[in-house]
């Protein structure tokens, strides 16, 4: 399971005295914390923290990590976009390797096919299909927009 390899990452990387590989696998460990928290709250016991919860998670804090990149970069603060930069990679290690746009292009044509999906209308179908098949695997706002795009031909 994916989680048991962040904390095995964890060790190692305290080992090794890497402050930032530190950080950033403790906040990840923490977001799954607060998750399992959150669904045992919500009394959701048989959906425990599966791998794909923790790609959710971690493609979430990527996308917060893109957004500040950006704004420092607007800012001329070069250097701490560089550090949000550096924590999206050390995130995506835990990702499998993302599909191409003519790939994620082939795999939305094939869900809609197989949905029957024929207008906007059937976009909500679409994009269960392609979360339960592609998450973690893709970059979820592009799959969306792809989607949308090509139901409202």
């Amino acid at each position: 399971m994916l989680i048991q390899k962040i904390k095995q990452d964890l060790v190692s990387h305290i080992k090794s005295g890497d402050k930032i590989k530190i950080s950033i696998t403790r906040l990840l460990i923490a977001a799954l914390k607060d998750k399992e928290i959150s669904l045992r709250n919500n009394q959701d016991f048989d959906e425990l923290i599966n791998d794909n919860i923790v790609m959710e998670i971690i493609n979430k804090m990527i996308k917060q990590r893109k957004i500040a990149a950006q704004t420092y970069e607007q800012a001329d603060r070069g250097d701490l976009a560089e550090k949000e930069l550096e924590e999206v990679q050390l995130l995506s290690h835990y990702l499998p390797s993302q599909l191409s746009e003519e790939e994620l292009n082939t795999k939305i044509e094939e869900i809609i096919n197989e949905v029957g999906a024929k207008s906007l209308r059937d976009m909500s179908k679409v994009m269960k299909v392609v979360k339960e098949n592609l998450n973690g695997k893709c970059d979820m706002q592009m799959a969306s927009n792809l989607v949308k795009s090509k139901l409202s031909e």
